[in-house]
């Protein structure tokens, strides 16, 4: 270490640019003197644009100079994610329907739309009347008193609903508009909305629906792109819809998944990625590929310039390899933080050969595009005798002497999760969020975990990572008989035990750790009542990404849901937590509807029609309620139900000259004012 540490400043920076980033971390946290490497804005720089580019911290650091401090914040939240350690727990939100989307909430209730931006801990959070909206986005919406609206996207100040209403005349709209400007940017009739989603950047957006007007009438996904109006430049739909063929998976984020996502040198591309391959597509001796393409979108003509990765490098999987269980898949197309390489991850739970325990497993599949197939899709204007050369072209494909062969999977890119044989397993509707952190080498479960004496809900954190063995780790490991090196898929075993000998599995961790019923802790008492908020029980969604989990629970028959966030995050600060060791304001702020909810489902909804006639105009009626979709929202009459926070109910002057739709208030979570934050 002597020796390293009398190295010249300009010669340790090259070493360390030869190391990862943990590795790096490590480094500067073994000797005093060593402490410079994450505190020295010019070596704090060169790990950030070498080891993690493609990265908030990066960006961030880009653009305010502060190198150190964001490279330390990376280091922060990979370590937090790998020690299922979260450094912020909050009740944000009490919600009828909410989306989290690119690090910003979006959630409604009584017709008042709240948009927070939670990574960049804004102090301030956009309401959005939604009857002020849709009268001034579409003018006949005023004639409906009932309709439902539905939360789709949020994506650069710009947010996607769908509207549907049954009066004046059945109809369905995409209404897309940015709240920060107050500026609606399209409202388009729709003629179908099943599975509908939007995915969009600053100039281009794209819905896709699953339709039932595919190729020999079976159900395919078509999408429709729009030019975003551009300062006084009006928006411009694409001339052409695309269909998609041959990937046909139906569940988005299971089998098929789209997003927008930007490459340093070529630009922004539309990808879509499907675990599934198109009906035509026969799999010679049961070999698995994804489907994946890709658009640019810096023109109208994107859909004519469609490319496919190769298929020989999207191998997923092959039948020996043992059945699956479908409902634990998950599928997810990322860039990668340190090469900005795109790459799929997918879980699956699979009974592997000579296993009769399941286990979950966390696939990475690096995609490269260059080379491949330049076959188009079928477009609306396209000869139809055309669709079908490209399913001839597609099922050649199977044909080729490298599909037949299952290619060694990479120990890098394969982190087998736990079974039964080792950890207590739970089940699906134990488990109902599931993530993977490939940056981190860790996955993360939101978990139902009741203790033994008590049947209530209580939710926990669970997750497991794994690192490389260090050098005097594997020099003591290598007392022990060598492993086979040889990979092999007809012997799983032997390719577990590649596995084991290049990375050391970390026992598995539940977050928070278990309350003593003999020594009393009331910090962490009050820590499982913020992940489980009383009365708000039962019916758990969420959703994650590599900072941060927000889940919903409660509201299971037409009531709200408390909104929990979790972050890893270090930079994310949310006014109103307080330290773990204090003592949070536990007693939700009277008038908030959070007292109003229940914990079975019959009361729920009887305190759901309480609510409404206790805090409505008129008579009583049970028309506040909430439509099962998760980001739903059924709006009632109106003179039923109040009108949003700070809004008069509509006149016919108003209707003439609609007021403005967009205010700002202080954040909901700083009102209910329940969280903690642990310190640094």
């Amino acid at each position: 270490m002597s020796s390293l540490v009398k190295l010249p400043y300009e010669l340790l920076q090259f070493v360390v640019q030869h190391l990862d980033l943990a590795d790096t971390r490590n480094l500067s946290l073994s000797c005093r003197r060593l402490q410079f490497l994450f505190h020295e804005p010019n070596i704090a720089k060169a790990i950030l644009q070498s080891k993690a580019p493609n990265t908030l911290e990066a960006r961030t650091a880009k653009l305010s100079g502060r190198h150190a401090p964001e490279l330390r914040r990376l280091a922060k939240r990979r370590e937090a994610v790998a020690s299922v350690s979260p450094y912020l727990a909050a009740i944000v939100a009490v919600a009828e329907s909410w989306i989290f989307e690119n690090g910003v909430l979006c959630h409604i209730n009584e017709r008042e739309l709240r948009i927070l931006d939670l990574h960049h801990s804004q102090s301030s959070e956009i309401s959005v009347d939604i009857r002020s909206l849709l009268a001034s986005a579409i003018p006949e919406s005023r004639e409906s008193r009932r309709f439902k609206f539905q939360l789709l996207y949020f994506s650069h100040d710009i947010v996607s609903c769908l509207y549907k209403t049954t009066k004046p005349r059945p109809a369905n709209y995409l209404v897309v508009f940015n709240a920060k400007e107050q500026r609606v940017l399209e409202a388009h009739l729709l003629t179908a909305t099943l599975k509908i989603f939007v995915r969009n950047n600053d100039k281009f957006l794209f819905y896709g629906i699953y339709s039932p007007d595919g190729p020999d009438g079976l159900r395919c996904w078509v999408i429709r792109g729009y030019k975003l109006p551009q300062g006084s430049k009006p928006g411009v739909w694409f001339k052409q819809k695309l269909d998609l063929p041959e990937a046909i998976g139906s569940d988005i984020g299971s089998t098929i998944t789209f997003e927008i996502l930007n490459d340093p040198v070529e630009g922004d591309h539309f990808y879509g990625v499907s675990s599934q391959a198109s009906l035509e597509d026969e799999e010679v001796d049961w070999m698995s590929y994804y489907t994946c393409f890709r658009f640019p979108l810096d023109s109208e003509d994107g859909f004519q310039r469609i490319e496919h990765a190769p298929r020989k490098q999207l191998w997923r999987r092959w039948h020996v390899e043992g059945p699956i269980d479908d409902r634990w898949t998950f599928l997810r197309l990322f860039k990668d933080e340190a090469t900005s390489e795109l790459q799929i991850v997918e879980s699956r739970k699979e009974w592997l050969a000579r296993n009769s325990s399941a286990r979950r497993t966390y696939y990475t599949t690096k995609v490269v595009f260059g080379g491949g197939s330049s076959e188009k899709p079928q477009t609306s204007t396209i000869d139809p005798s055309l669709s079908e050369t490209i399913r001839l072209a597609a099922a050649s494909k199977c044909h080729e002497p490298d599909l037949m062969k299952a290619p060694p999977r990479d120990p890098d890119l394969v982190h087998p999760g736990d079974d039964n044989s080792t950890e207590l397993m739970f089940t699906l509707s134990k488990s109902p969020i599931r993530c993977y952190h490939p940056s981190s080498q860790a996955f993360v479960d939101l978990v139902d975990d009741p203790p033994s004496f008590d049947l209530s809900q209580r939710v926990r954190i669970r997750g497991g990572s794994r690192r490389r063995w260090t050098p005097d780790e594997q020099e003591e490991r290598s007392r022990l008989p060598a492993a086979r090196s040889q990979l092999s898929q007809l012997s799983p075993d032997t390719f577990d035990q590649v596995l084991a000998d290049v990375y050391k599995q970390e026992e598995v961790i539940l977050w928070p750790p278990d309350l003593d019923s003999s020594v009393p802790d009331p910090a962490l008492a009050a820590l499982y009542d913020i992940l489980n908020p009383p009365t708000h029980f039962g019916n758990i969604r969420g959703s994650w990404d590599e900072r941060s989990l927000i889940y919903g629970t409660g509201g299971a028959v037409g009531g709200l849901q408390a909104l929990v966030f979790l972050s890893f995050d270090p930079g994310i600060q949310l006014k109103g937590t307080s330290p773990y060791h204090g003592k949070p304001t536990l007693d939700a702020p009277s008038g908030l509807p959070f007292e109003d909810s229940q914990t079975d489902s019959q009361p729920q909804l009887e305190a759901s029609s309480k609510l409404s006639a206790d805090k409505g105009k008129g008579k009583e009626t049970d028309t506040l309620q909430i439509i099962s979709e998760p980001s739903s929202t059924c709006c009632p009459e109106e003179g039923t139900a109040s009108n949003s926070l700070n809004t008069a109910p509509e006149t016919a002057s108003s209707a003439s000259s609609p007021p403005p739709w967009r205010t700002f208030k202080t954040p909901m979570h700083q009102v209910i004012s329940r969280g903690y934050h642990f310190g640094l």
